[in-house]
């Protein structure tokens, strides 16, 4: 064995028992579950089973290769006669039949087992961790692999976008500055040259007058096409003009004369009909009337005394009332449902964002689609069940509470129902915003004057984490009317931000917002 690997390393042109490639003629490249019949050259199982004089056995081609060299046993060293070498054809059949070796692929993960022959009439193109090798850029790839390789393959073929051409991806450079010629930028105008891209810029500059010139000539056509439509139109507006004119004067000459008085036709007024309920009526009066006629006719009278016809003024009697019923469901339905208030509206420290009712879970958002659609009565069953909801159901984004909410929708309606029901106006979202924030941002003054006099002393001057108070926000928004009143209860306007500005210091105040403040400052 010494010997065989100073021969590896004297001559590098040489066989080498470590090459990985499949030679027909060394031995077979298989990891055999058994270690016999190994060539004492190139140590693989030996293909072409050769045996020398002294014992020693390998591969045809390899003893052939090594007898180029030295015509001895590389093993022992023991010199022979090339006639008395012999071949074995029954050990070669037993190694590629009977011998059990793994796949080439075993190390990938293929755990097929087997003899050479069943490798190569069968496993061999059926095996999912084989190599195949791409046609176009000659590399091995992994079979499970072959899709992806051809979309990343190099030498993939792939079409070009703007002239339609099919070339190698490893040659797109080439194809653009080479083959690819790009229309003119001024091929709408009549420069119908192709230019590659890298000469774009010579053609242009080279080109300059000529591209002016169909420029020109380009918005010429299409000005004088314009004139030629405005002149056809106006001419179909003269004809037309002329047509109508004449239609009058036809109109004129053939109209007929008026209807006198005498000839039209008699029209009789429309009679109004009775409705029943008064012909009913009149029908009653005249009939008790001609009663009272008789009475006094038939009643007696002295001589001395005329006669004198009674007239009896009818007594008009009282139209039957009209009654309207009313289900008693209806009347349930106008009239608001009247929440039963706690003995405290302090919020208990707990936030929900879903709630369980009559076996339904409501979110934050169930919840104000209930009010939006303005079913109080509803939401007056909600809360008898969970009576600190108010204070307790917020919103998920940025823990709005339902009030907050009615003010950042402008829905005074529900806004209202709402102050019914017992708040804890200390109340924050996660940035720090009270109500009165969301009125200074979103709502006007109606808002305001929901609240009591306590209430806004404690609100007005509330500031988020930002230190900005609801007069800030309103300012910033130039919302006079909530300015103004705000004002007016007393907030702070000397307060400032984190950025150490006034409410009316802010970049979006307006001309009418400054000099609101102005003017409250001088009074």
């Amino acid at each position: 064995m010494a010997a065989s690997r100073d021969y590896d390393h004297n001559n590098t042109n040489g066989y080498s028992s470590s090459s990985s490639n499949e030679d027909e003629n060394a031995g077979y490249p298989f990891d055999f579950l058994e270690t016999d019949f190994q060539c004492i050259i190139c140590t693989m199982v030996i293909r072409g089973f050769t045996e020398l004089p002294c014992g020693h056995a390998g591969c045809k081609f390899c003893i052939e290769k090594w007898e180029k060299q030295k015509v001895a046993c590389c093993e022992c060293q023991e010199s022979y006669d090339k006639t008395k070498k012999q071949e074995s054809r029954y050990n070669d059949r037993k190694i590629k039949h009977e011998r059990q070796a793994r796949c080439k692929q075993h190390e990938q993960g293929c755990t097929w087992q087997g003899s050479i022959a069943d490798y190569k009439d069968q496993h061999r193109k059926r095996c999912g961790f084989r190599n195949v090798r791409c046609r176009l850029c000659n590399q091995k790839v992994d079979h499970q692999e072959k899709e992806g390789h051809k979309l990343t393959c190099t030498h993939r073929l792939v079409n070009c976008t703007t002239c339609g051409a099919q070339y190698s991806f490893i040659n797109k450079k080439k194809h653009e500055d080479e083959e690819c010629k790009l229309p003119c930028d001024y091929y709408q105008y009549g420069c119908h040259e192709k230019v590659c891209k890298p000469n774009m810029e010579r053609h242009l500059a080279n080109s300059a007058r000529r591209h002016i010139e169909l420029v020109k000539a380009h918005y010429e056509k299409l000005i004088s096409g314009k004139d030629k439509k405005i002149t056809e139109l106006k001419t179909t507006v003269n004809l037309q003009s002329e047509h109508i004119t004449e239609l009058t004067t036809q109109l004129e000459r053939t109209k007929l004369p008026m209807a006198t008085s005498s000839s039209s036709p008699t029209v009789k007024p429309a009679v109004k009909p009775k409705s029943f309920l008064r012909t009913f009526f009149e029908r009653k009066n005249d009939k008790q009337q001609q009663q009272q006629q008789q009475q006094a006719t038939n009643s007696f009278q002295p001589a001395s005394s005329p006669t004198v016809e009674q007239t009896v003024e009818p007594k008009t009697l009282p139209r039957p009332p009209i009654r309207i019923y009313e289900q008693e469901e209806d009347k349930q339905q106008q009239q608001p449902t009247k929440p039963i208030r706690p003995a405290s509206a302090k919020w208990d420290g707990q936030k929900i964002h879903e709630l369980v009712f009559q076996g339904e879970t409501l979110t934050f958002v169930d919840v104000w689609k209930i009010l939006k659609e303005k079913k109080f009565k509803k939401f007056g069953e909600i809360f008898q069940q969970n009576p600190n909801i108010v204070n307790s159901l917020r919103d998920g984004y940025d823990g709005k509470t339902l009030l907050m909410l009615a003010v950042y929708e402008d829905r005074f309606d529900v806004f209202v129902h709402l102050m019914e029901y017992p708040q804890d106006f200390s109340l924050v979202n996660n940035n720090g915003w009270n109500v009165l924030h969301f009125v200074g941002r979103y709502g006007t003054a109606r808002y305001l004057e929901m609240f009591d006099q306590q209430t806004i002393k404690m609100l007005i001057n509330g500031r988020n984490i930002y230190n900005e108070t609801p007069l800030h926000y309103a300012a910033h928004y130039n919302k006079h009317d909530v300015i103004r009143w705000l004002l007016a209860k007393g907030a702070n306007h000397e307060l400032k931000n984190k950025d150490g500005q006034r409410p009316d210091e802010q970049r979006a105040c307006g001309g009418v917002t400054k000099e609101i403040f102005r003017s409250f400052r001088s009074s």
